[in-house]
C-alpha cells in the first residue's frame, strides 16, 4: 500500500491515508521525491504546512522533556501528518481537515466526537488534551478535540484522529 490515499479507511492501530504503521521510511522514501523541506528562519511551521499543497518535511529532534524525534511530513496543507521515530519506523499517523476517509464506516474528521461514543467509552487525557477510547478495546486511537471532557462539552468537534503504534509489552 503506502502511497497516498485521502479516502482510504482509519483502522485504528494498523493505519491510515494509504500507510501502515511500522512501515520504514526506506520502504517508501520513493513517495516522498518531491518533498519540500521546511526552513524554520523562514516561515513557522504552522504557516509552512498551510502553504504546502504537495509533501513538506520537518525533522524534530529529541528534546530535553522526552518529546518525540524523527522526522514528521505533511501532505496536502496539513490534511495528513506521518511521524517516524528516530529509527526511521512509522510511529504515528494523523488526519485533519481535508481528509475524506472513515473510521468504523462512519466517524470523519469535522464529525461530533459524540458519535464516537456508539463504538466505545471515552476520556479525556488532561496531560496531552486528547481522548482516547476507554480501557483497551481499541489501542492506537486518539482523538483530537476541544481541551476538556466530552461531559463538559457535548458538541465539540473532531479536529484530528491519531493512529499510533502500541509500545511493545515488557
Amino acid at each position: 500500500m503506502n502511497t497516498i490515499d485521502l479516502n482510504a479507511d482509519i483502522v485504528p492501530g494498523k493505519g491510515a491515508a494509504g500507510f501502515h504503521l511500522g512501515a520504514h521510511l526506506t520502504q517508501i522514501r520513493s513517495i516522498f521525491a518531491r518533498v519540500m523541506r521546511w526552513d524554520s528562519a523562514r516561515l513557522t511551521l504552522r504557516e509552512a504546512v498551510a502553504q504546502c499543497d504537495g509533501w513538506l518535511q520537518a525533522s524534530v529532534a529529541a528534546s530535553s522533556n522526552g518529546e518525540r524525534s524523527g522526522h514528521t511530513f505533511y501532505y496536502r496543507r496539513g490534511a495528513v501528518e506521518l511521524h517516524f521515530n528516530a529509527h526511521g519506523t512509522l510511529a504515528t499517523i494523523a488526519v485533519f481537515k481535508g481528509y475524506t476517509g472513515v473510521l468504523f464506516g462512519k466517524i470523519r474528521v469535522g464529525d461530533e466526537l459524540a458519535n464516537v461514543t456508539d463504538f466505545c467509552d471515552l476520556f479525556f487525557d488532561e496531560d496531552e488534551d486528547m481522548h482516547y477510547p476507554t480501557g483497551s478495546a481499541l489501542p492506537g486511537l486518539g482523538f483530537g478535540a476541544e481541551f476538556e471532557p466530552l461531559a463538559r462539552s457535548p458538541s465539540q468537534r473532531i479536529f484530528g484522529i491519531y493512529i499510533f503504534s502500541q509500545p511493545a509489552a515488557a
